[in-house]
């Protein structure tokens, strides 16, 4: 069977639910976590994989296993460029799986760490991203304790891709759950609201921003 789209017949199995008149291709906004992200999460993914845990939508995951509650999480990062103003894509790639299962109420512990490095890629721009994967779990408390690794041909990547996963333990009487949010609740912000995002748009357009 070929995997071209254009060639696949959707009317054998169940009807793909997202139109494929109105996006018959993936777009960019498609894993920008916005809108058409969260569609394709509820529409396409969510009812095939149906059960009580994914149900609620969460950074990660809680469940029981002999008799413990753990938070299980997993996040890939692939921003350009990978070095920007306050980090790379090395200490985003564990903080940001380091953070989800926080916000599950857990205490994280380990990591795996999945690399997909293009052909041609700098050792020493590789070397720069493990040394500060090694910084970040080692400030977090966390261990990396088994991985992947795989290499495309040139032309075929954008330089480094890195999948992270985590576990954690969760306390017993604690319920971190999206649902319970209620009006009127207190939002607590560790630091300013859009930095990250405006330091990597800074490197890619150039721009010079200056706090007041």
């Amino acid at each position: 069977m070929s995997s071209d789209a254009s060639s696949f017949d959707f009317t054998q199995g169940p009807a793909c639910p997202i139109p494929i008149s109105d996006y018959p291709h993936i777009l960019l906004a498609h894993g920008g976590g916005g809108k058409l992200t969260q569609h394709l999460i509820e529409k396409m993914f969510v009812p095939q994989f149906k059960n009580d845990e994914l149900a609620h939508m969460h950074d990660g995951a809680i469940v029981e296993l002999g008799g413990v509650r753990i938070a299980l999480s997993t996040d890939s990062y692939v921003v350009k460029p990978i070095v920007f103003p306050g980090g790379s894509i090395g200490e985003l790639a564990v903080n940001g799986t380091v953070n989800d299962l926080a916000m599950c109420g857990a205490r994280p512990s380990y990591l795996s760490a999945a690399f997909i490095l293009e052909e041609g890629f700098p050792l020493e721009d590789l070397w720069n991203v493990v040394l500060a994967m090694q910084r970040a779990a080692q400030a977090a408390g966390v261990i990396l304790v088994t991985g992947d690794t795989k290499v495309v041909e040139r032309g075929h990547g954008d330089g480094i891709f890195i999948n992270t996963s985590g576990i954690g333990l969760v306390r017993e009487g604690t319920n971190i759950r999206p649902e319970r949010a209620q009006p009127g609740d207190v939002v607590i912000v560790n630091g300013p609201i859009a930095e990250h995002g405006m330091a990597i748009m800074s490197v890619r357009e150039g721009l010079e921003l200056r706090r007041k």
